[in-house]
This record gives C-alpha cells, sequence and structure tokens, in this order.
C-alpha cells in the first residue's frame, strides 16, 4: 500500500506544494512577542491571536477525515495553538471550470475585498496577475521580503532568482512564487526491459538505435502471443505533442528544440519553439513513426492518461513521462502484466549527438497579498516552518509527517507510513506552501539517491524508503543524471496584449497543422505555410513582446 502511495503523493504534492515533507508533535516553545525573522524565522507566537483570511477551491483530494472540517483540521489547529493564527476562508468554490478566477474577477468587479492570501496556479497567473496589479488591489512583496523572509528562506530565492520573473510586472514583484525543485517534471524513457531482453537487443543509446528497438517492438512479437498487437511508443496527441506524460521531447530535443514553449536562443532572445526549422526536422522523423506503426493510429485522439493505460497494459513497449512515473501510474503495469520488467533509461543522443527532453517549470503557483495586510510576518513565519520540511531540517516538528492519522500513525513511539487509510489530503489545507526544495540547496546526494544506495538514518530518508518503490527511485536518479539536458519554458509571465487576443487561434492552428503533418495528411512542407500564417496572424507581435518582458522581469 504505501509503495503505491508515494507515487500519487508526488502527484498531489506537485500540485499542492508539499513535496516529500514530513510531522512530529513536538513540545512547543514558550511563546515570545517578537516578530522579526530569525535565523530560522520567527518560531514564537502570536498573542492576541491573529485572523488571516484566505480562498479555496475544493477538489477530490481534499478529503478530511471524519471530524475534521475546513476550518477545524490537524494544520488550522496547528497554526493557531503553535503560532497563533487563526486560518479562515473567506471564498470556497468548487475546482472546476476556472471557478476560483471567475470569482477573483467578479470580486475586482463588484468592489469586494480580496482575502488576506490568495494562491493562483501557474494556469490561472498569467491572466489574473495583470488584473491583479491593474486593480490595485493586491501588494508589491519587495519589501516584506527583504524584512521579514529568514536567512534560508532568502538563501532559496538568491540560488533561484528567475522564479521572481512568475509575479514580475512593471519593475515590481506582485507575489510570493513557490520554487520548483528543477527537476520533478522532466521525463526519462521508460522501457518494458522484459522485451528488450527477449528479443536479444541492447539498449538504445542513439536515436538511430530506439528506432531498431521500435521496429523490434512492433514487428517481432515482444510479448510472445503470436499476434501483432503491440505498439513502440505509447504516446498521447490529444492536447499538446509535448505533454507532461506520454511526450516526444526526447524527439525534438534530439535536434535542438522543443515546441510549445519559448526557449532562450545562442542570442538570448526567447523564440518559440514551435516555429523553428528543427521542429519541422523533427515531425518529419515523427511523421515517419506513425507510418510504420511504431505510435497507436488513433494517438491524436489519446489524452496523457488514455495513453499511458497502452503501457500499463503491455500494449506498448517505450513511454516518455516524468521519473515519479516509476511509482504512479506505471506500477499498474506489473500487477496486469505477468513478468513485465520496467527500467527508466536516459534519453538516446540525435544525430549530432544532441540530447534534449522539456524542463519542469520554475514554479507551479504563486501567492499573492491583499494591499493592507499587515501579517507579512506572520505569512513568513509560517513559510520558513514549513521551507524546513523541504531541505530536511532535522529540528523541524514536521520531519515525520503533517498529521498524526493522515500521511503517517505513531506506533510505540515511531512513524508509520503504511496503515489503513492514509492519505495526504491534510496538506492541502496549508495557509501557504513553499512549493519543493529548491535546486541547489540541499548539497551532496539528494535524498532518493541516498535512499536508493541505502543510506536510511534521518526521519526523511526512512519516510521515503518506507513509502516508494526501487521503479519511483531509479526513475528520479535518472532524471537527475540527465538535469543538463533540460530545455525550459523561458516564458513564465503574464500575457501579453497581442497573446490576449491572438493566442487562441494560434493554438488551434498550431495544433491542427501539427497533427495532419504527423497523420500524413498533408505535406511536410506545409509546415513552412503554417510558420508563414504564424507570424502574419499575431505571433512576430507576440514575440516581440514576450522579449520586452524578458529584458524588464530580470530587473528588481
Amino acid at each position: 500500500m504505501g509503495k503505491r502511495w508515494i507515487g500519487g503523493m508526488t502527484v498531489v504534492a506537485l500540485l499542492t506544494a508539499a513535496v516529500l515533507a514530513g510531522c512530529e508533535r513536538g513540545t512547543e516553545p514558550a511563546a515570545q512577542s517578537g516578530n522579526n525573522a530569525s535565523e530560522k524565522g520567527n518560531a514564537g507566537k502570536f498573542d492576541p491571536p491573529i485572523t488571516i483570511t484566505t480562498a479555496k477551491a475544493l477538489s477530490g483530494s481534499d478529503k478530511l477525515k471524519p471530524g475534521d472540517t475546513l476550518d477545524d483540521n490537524p494544520m488550522s489547529r496547528w497554526a493557531r495553538d503553535r503560532l497563533g493564527i487563526i486560518q479562515t476562508y473567506k471564498w470556497t468554490v468548487t475546482d472546476q471550470s476556472d471557478a476560483l478566477a471567475t470569482k477573483v474577477r467578479l470580486a475586482l468587479t463588484g468592489g469586494e475585498e480580496l482575502p488576506d492570501v490568495l494562491f493562483l496556479s501557474n494556469h490561472d497567473l498569467p491572466e489574473l496577475l495583470p488584473e491583479l496589479v491593474g486593480s490595485g488591489e493586491i501588494m508589491d512583496m519587495g519589501q516584506a521580503f527583504e524584512n521579514y523572509a529568514s536567512p534560508r528562506v532568502k538563501e532559496a530565492f538568491a540560488g533561484n532568482p528567475d522564479v521572481w520573473r512568475t509575479v514580475a510586472m512593471d519593475g515590481k514583484v506582485w507575489g510570493l512564487p513557490q520554487i520548483s525543485d528543477g527537476k520533478v517534471g522532466d521525463p526519462v524513457l521508460w522501457i518494458r526491459q522484459d522485451w528488450l531482453e527477449r528479443l536479444g537487443l541492447k539498449t538504445p543509446k542513439t536515436l538511430d538505435e530506439l528506432e531498431q528497438v521500435m521496429d523490434a517492438f512492433v514487428n517481432r512479437d515482444p510479448d510472445g502471443n503470436g499476434a501483432k498487437d503491440t505498439v513502440a511508443l505509447a504516446y498521447s496527441g490529444k492536447n499538446t505533442l509535448n505533454a507532461y506524460m506520454s511526450n516526444a521531447s526526447f524527439l525534438f530535443g534530439a535536434f535542438g528544440d522543443q515546441p510549445y514553449q519559448w526557449n532562450r536562443m545562442k542570442n538570448g532572445q526567447l523564440a518559440y519553439g514551435t516555429v523553428q526549422p528543427e521542429t519541422k526536422t523533427a515531425l518529419a522523423r515523427l511523421r515517419d513513426w506513425y507510418s510504420k506503426g511504431y505510435i497507436d493510429k488513433n494517438f491524436g485522439t489519446h489524452d496523457e492518461v488514455k495513453a499511458t493505460e497502452l503501457f500499463t497494459s503491455g500494449k506498448a513497449g517505450l513511454i516518455s513521462g516524468p521519473g515519479w512515473m516509476g511509482g504512479w501510474p506505471l506500477s499498474d503495469t506489473l500487477g496486469k502484466v505477468p513478468g513485465a520488467v520496467i527500467k527508466p533509461l536516459p534519453f538516446p543522443a540525435g544525430p549530432d549527438g544532441k540530447i534534449g527532453r522539456i524542463g519542469s517549470r520554475l514554479s507551479y503557483g504563486a501567492y499573492v497579498f491583499r494591499k493592507g495586510f499587515e501579517h507579512m510576518d506572520a505569512i513568513f513565519q509560517y513559510w520558513d516552518i514549513i521551507y524546513g520540511t523541504l531541505i530536511e531540517d532535522p529540528e523541524s516538528e514536521f520531519r515525520y509527517g503533517f498529521a498524526d492519522g493522515y500521511d503517517f500513525i505513531m506506533k510505540n513511539g515511531e512513524p508509520v507510513y503504511d496503515f489503513e487509510g492514509i492519505t495526504t489530503g491534510v496538506t492541502n489545507y496549508l495557509l501557504v506552501a513553499p512549493g519543493s526544495t529548491p535546486p541547489g540547496i540541499v548539497k551532496g546526494d539528494s535524498l532518493e539517491r541516498r535512499v536508493y544506495q541505502g543510506q536510511i538514518r534521518t526521519p526523511y530518508e526512512k519516510k521515503l524508503s518506507a513509502t516508494s518503490s526501487r521503479g519511483y527511485l531509479e526513475g528520479l536518479i535518472v532524471s537527475e543524471e540527465q538535469l543538463r539536458y533540460a530545455q525550459r519554458d523561458e516564458f513564465v509571465g503574464p500575457h501579453t496584449e497581442t497573446m490576449k487576443l491572438a493566442w487562441p487561434l494560434l493554438q488551434k492552428q498550431e495544433k491542427e497543422a501539427l497533427l495532419k503533418i504527423v497523420y500524413g495528411k498533408e505535406p511536410l512542407d506545409t509546415f513552412d505555410s503554417f510558420v508563414e500564417q504564424w507570424r502574419r496572424l499575431g505571433g512576430d507581435a507576440v514575440t516581440k513582446e514576450v522579449n520586452e518582458w524578458y529584458r524588464s522581469s530580470g530587473k528588481r
């Protein structure tokens, strides 16, 4: 049960920013009245208590145990008893159809006061940030950060300064962004190792060698059932040709490009990857794979989950996706397909020795604060304590888990992580959550590598060991080894003026043009006419505006 849980935990953690963190109900220190940042943030308690309002879009993963409620749960009780912070919800909406974004816009239009603290995901932030800044209803974070952030939190942001670009406008920063660990979304190549060995094939190191493997996976009956019923690569094309699971970013990267994102070029400018000549070269190869049956004939109707099911059901031998997929959902294969062996592989090199893949986002969301909110000291005190779990603070009161009965139980003085009713849902009720372990902060081997090598001494190492599978650890280690090949989307700012008007049409044309080329319904050279049209219908204007933002957003 625990081995299965870690994979799901990782996906939830990506969205809720409680990544592999852990909580002990320790002895409270004496209350302090000062509120200045100390070495690890203020450890005091507000007396009398202060009330901070927030908002929440409720989803299916937010279930609380019987007796706990939205306003009275382990996290709200901890904040009240430990810090003197009373957390209340000014708004609650259902997490669907952009309900929270709609609520924000209605409040701005109707003159309703915003909650003190408001989390905006990377989905909502690009559109909402300009509206919030323009309304004058949120505060510039610059001075509050300098005044109240603890030294170790300042170190995290100093080591990852580009994350401020996600909330930068008009020379100021308008929120407190979560910092991504820089690797959790980076894909690796997953392969049916038992197919490889059954057919007497070697691990592919180049794109040409990979194509030999793909051909064998389609034409040499790798599953031994006597039927030609397998495909080589589980691939999704319904939403994008570079989805977060079941993508082909390694193919585009082998030719030096990534479509659907803004890449930094050799001249320092940003350019949209889809309209670069390298994408045309990669599409030609992808088109060839489709014609040879290496990918499913209906891949264009498959989303990420549907494509992944091809692999987990034993019908595909390769899939590209994040390292955490070794915990979930690829572990499902082991239960469905007797004898299946799954291994993560480094991506193969292209014709010129190039290797590339999509990179994790700088941030998956940010907190904005109501203008006039007077308790940023409390926010940074809370932020620092949660941040300690991400950098394996041995003194963290959350080193075992966030709440007894949720993500751990104490038994004979020791935390247990595999028990009936385990859930990480309580982390969704944190007032603020810093994100995941910032790149470059934890020195030496990663937590995953240490545990994989058998180093299991600290509470963090023990927790990961108890809750993760070998496949999960192997996937993240291989992903870590190829970090230098990550090609990250460099445009993380608000939508530009032309983008607001032209982008929906440009995206529609992009999707249709690329799919038709891969399907063979249009000649490869129609790519050139697509690029010309893209530039004429707003692409050139958007490119100019994106680069103007890029130049200005680096200044604080």
